[in-house]
Protein backbone atom coordinates (compact mmCIF):
# COMPACT_ATOMS: atom_id res chain seq x y z
CA UNK A 1 0.00 0.00 0.00
CA UNK A 2 1.21 3.47 -1.33
CA UNK A 3 2.30 5.79 1.49
CA UNK A 4 0.60 9.10 1.73
CA UNK A 5 1.21 11.90 0.50
CA UNK A 6 1.46 14.17 4.05
CA UNK A 7 1.81 12.91 7.42
CA UNK A 8 -1.32 12.61 9.02
CA UNK A 9 0.58 13.84 12.40
CA UNK A 10 3.60 16.75 13.09
CA UNK A 11 3.81 18.77 16.37
CA UNK A 12 2.19 21.51 14.52
CA UNK A 13 -1.12 19.19 13.45
CA UNK A 14 -0.84 18.43 17.14
CA UNK A 15 -0.15 22.03 18.29
CA UNK A 16 -3.14 23.38 16.30
CA UNK A 17 -5.53 20.66 17.31
CA UNK A 18 -4.58 21.67 20.96
CA UNK A 19 -5.11 25.00 20.64
CA UNK A 20 -8.79 24.43 19.40
CA UNK A 21 -9.79 21.64 22.28
CA UNK A 22 -8.28 24.43 25.04
CA UNK A 23 -10.27 27.25 23.11
CA UNK A 24 -13.35 25.63 22.74
CA UNK A 25 -13.52 24.98 27.14
CA UNK A 26 -12.85 21.36 27.13
CA UNK A 27 -9.60 20.28 29.40
CA UNK A 28 -6.61 19.63 27.42
CA UNK A 29 -5.88 15.89 27.90
CA UNK A 30 -4.56 13.59 25.46
CA UNK A 31 -7.60 11.02 25.12
CA UNK A 32 -9.59 13.52 23.80
CA UNK A 33 -7.04 15.19 21.94
CA UNK A 34 -6.01 11.79 19.76
CA UNK A 35 -9.50 11.36 19.61
CA UNK A 36 -10.65 14.69 18.14
CA UNK A 37 -7.40 13.55 15.62
CA UNK A 38 -8.56 10.29 14.70
CA UNK A 39 -5.63 8.65 16.17
CA UNK A 40 -4.13 6.96 18.97
CA UNK A 41 -2.36 8.16 22.36
CA UNK A 42 0.85 6.27 21.06
CA UNK A 43 0.87 7.99 17.99
CA UNK A 44 0.97 11.61 19.81
CA UNK A 45 4.04 10.04 21.75
CA UNK A 46 5.83 9.82 18.53
CA UNK A 47 5.76 13.57 18.43
CA UNK A 48 5.51 14.72 21.67
CA UNK A 49 6.83 13.97 24.94
CA UNK A 50 2.98 13.99 26.74
CA UNK A 51 1.13 16.68 27.79
CA UNK A 52 3.68 18.94 28.01
CA UNK A 53 5.10 18.58 25.04
CA UNK A 54 2.12 19.43 23.63
CA UNK A 55 2.03 22.59 25.38
CA UNK A 56 4.86 23.32 23.55
CA UNK A 57 3.63 22.16 20.19
CA UNK A 58 0.77 24.83 21.19
CA UNK A 59 3.36 27.71 21.28
CA UNK A 60 5.17 26.45 18.57
CA UNK A 61 2.03 26.94 16.53
CA UNK A 62 1.40 30.39 18.30
CA UNK A 63 4.45 32.34 18.64
CA UNK A 64 5.58 32.57 14.57
CA UNK A 65 1.87 34.18 14.26
CA UNK A 66 2.42 36.80 16.43
CA UNK A 67 6.06 37.40 17.99
CA UNK A 68 8.49 39.05 15.44
CA UNK A 69 11.79 40.80 15.62
CA UNK A 70 11.12 44.61 16.77
CA UNK A 71 13.33 47.02 14.87
CA UNK A 72 16.91 47.63 16.81
CA UNK A 73 17.08 51.41 15.82
CA UNK A 74 14.06 51.68 17.85
CA UNK A 75 13.85 53.23 21.25
CA UNK A 76 14.07 50.93 24.48
CA UNK A 77 10.42 51.93 25.22
CA UNK A 78 9.35 51.43 21.42
CA UNK A 79 10.97 48.30 21.53
CA UNK A 80 8.76 47.06 24.84
CA UNK A 81 5.75 48.81 23.85
CA UNK A 82 5.55 46.70 20.40
CA UNK A 83 6.75 43.34 22.06
CA UNK A 84 4.08 43.00 25.18
CA UNK A 85 1.59 44.35 22.17
CA UNK A 86 1.97 41.02 20.29
CA UNK A 87 2.54 39.16 23.18
CA UNK A 88 -0.66 40.48 24.86
CA UNK A 89 -2.22 39.97 21.35
CA UNK A 90 -1.19 36.03 21.12
CA UNK A 91 -3.13 35.55 24.34
CA UNK A 92 -5.44 37.84 24.22
CA UNK A 93 -6.72 36.00 20.80
CA UNK A 94 -6.28 32.49 22.98
CA UNK A 95 -6.61 32.65 26.49
CA UNK A 96 -7.78 29.30 27.45
CA UNK A 97 -5.04 28.02 25.96
CA UNK A 98 -2.66 30.23 27.97
CA UNK A 99 -3.65 28.97 31.08
CA UNK A 100 -1.72 25.75 30.06
CA UNK A 101 1.34 27.53 28.35
CA UNK A 102 1.77 29.48 32.33
CA UNK A 103 2.37 25.83 33.82
CA UNK A 104 5.49 25.06 31.12
CA UNK A 105 8.80 25.82 31.44
CA UNK A 106 9.66 28.45 28.52
CA UNK A 107 13.04 27.42 25.92
CA UNK A 108 11.90 27.78 22.76
CA UNK A 109 13.80 29.49 20.66
CA UNK A 110 11.31 32.56 19.09
CA UNK A 111 9.86 32.95 22.70
CA UNK A 112 13.05 33.28 23.89
CA UNK A 113 13.97 36.15 21.77
CA UNK A 114 11.22 38.05 23.20
CA UNK A 115 12.43 37.86 26.73
CA UNK A 116 16.28 38.48 25.58
CA UNK A 117 14.56 41.56 23.24
CA UNK A 118 13.13 42.64 26.78
CA UNK A 119 15.98 42.48 28.68
CA UNK A 120 18.46 44.10 26.86
CA UNK A 121 15.61 47.31 26.12
CA UNK A 122 15.16 47.40 30.33
CA UNK A 123 19.35 47.10 29.95
CA UNK A 124 19.45 50.50 27.48
CA UNK A 125 16.73 51.98 29.77
CA UNK A 126 19.21 51.38 32.26
CA UNK A 127 17.35 49.63 34.99
CA UNK A 128 19.11 48.52 37.78
CA UNK A 129 20.81 45.24 37.07
CA UNK A 130 19.23 43.18 39.76
CA UNK A 131 15.80 44.22 39.11
CA UNK A 132 15.72 43.45 35.40
CA UNK A 133 14.11 39.60 35.79
CA UNK A 134 11.64 40.95 38.34
CA UNK A 135 10.57 43.84 36.32
CA UNK A 136 9.90 41.06 33.03
CA UNK A 137 8.37 38.92 35.49
CA UNK A 138 6.00 41.78 36.35
CA UNK A 139 5.78 42.50 32.51
CA UNK A 140 4.50 39.53 32.23
CA UNK A 141 2.12 38.98 34.77
CA UNK A 142 0.48 42.13 33.49
CA UNK A 143 0.21 40.87 30.09
CA UNK A 144 -1.31 37.44 31.26
CA UNK A 145 -3.98 39.20 33.55
CA UNK A 146 -5.02 41.60 30.39
CA UNK A 147 -5.54 38.67 28.18
CA UNK A 148 -7.08 36.82 30.69
CA UNK A 149 -9.84 39.39 31.44
CA UNK A 150 -10.76 38.58 27.54
CA UNK A 151 -12.64 35.75 29.28
CA UNK A 152 -14.78 38.29 31.66
CA UNK A 153 -18.17 39.10 31.14
CA UNK A 154 -18.40 42.41 29.04
CA UNK A 155 -20.06 44.60 31.84
CA UNK A 156 -17.67 43.39 35.32
CA UNK A 157 -19.55 45.65 37.77
CA UNK A 158 -22.61 45.11 38.80
CA UNK A 159 -23.75 48.83 38.56
CA UNK A 160 -27.07 48.05 40.89
CA UNK A 161 -24.83 47.23 43.56
CA UNK A 162 -22.33 50.48 43.25
CA UNK A 163 -21.98 53.13 45.45
CA UNK A 164 -22.30 56.31 44.34
CA UNK A 165 -18.89 57.40 42.84
CA UNK A 166 -18.17 54.25 41.24
CA UNK A 167 -21.93 53.95 39.66
CA UNK A 168 -21.20 57.56 38.11
CA UNK A 169 -18.11 56.64 37.06
CA UNK A 170 -19.43 52.99 35.47
CA UNK A 171 -21.80 55.14 33.08
CA UNK A 172 -19.45 56.32 30.74
CA UNK A 173 -17.25 53.12 30.80
CA UNK A 174 -16.53 51.02 27.87
CA UNK A 175 -17.49 47.43 27.83
CA UNK A 176 -16.58 44.15 26.52
CA UNK A 177 -13.23 44.17 24.28
CA UNK A 178 -13.27 48.22 23.81
CA UNK A 179 -13.37 47.86 27.87
CA UNK A 180 -10.22 45.20 27.60
CA UNK A 181 -8.34 47.07 25.09
CA UNK A 182 -8.09 50.45 27.71
CA UNK A 183 -6.81 47.96 30.50
CA UNK A 184 -4.03 46.89 28.27
CA UNK A 185 -3.07 50.25 26.72
CA UNK A 186 -3.72 52.07 30.24
CA UNK A 187 -1.76 49.17 31.91
CA UNK A 188 0.97 49.15 29.67
CA UNK A 189 1.24 53.07 30.07
CA UNK A 190 1.66 52.80 33.71
CA UNK A 191 4.55 50.28 33.82
CA UNK A 192 6.45 51.94 31.31
CA UNK A 193 5.82 54.92 33.44
CA UNK A 194 7.36 53.50 36.42
CA UNK A 195 10.28 52.28 34.49
CA UNK A 196 10.86 56.07 33.58
CA UNK A 197 10.48 57.33 36.93
CA UNK A 198 13.06 54.54 38.50
CA UNK A 199 15.93 55.10 35.92
CA UNK A 200 15.44 58.99 36.10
Amino acid sequence: MARPRTARLSREIIGRAAIELAESGRELQLVPLAQKLGVSVSSLYHHVNGRDGVIRAMREVLVPRYLAAVPADAGWESRIRAEVERSWRMYADHPRALQYMLTSVIDEPDVMRFYNALAEALVEAGLPRGEILTTIEVIDAFTFGAALDTLSPATILDPASAGEVLQGLMADHPSGAERNRRLFDRGLDLLLAGIRARVA
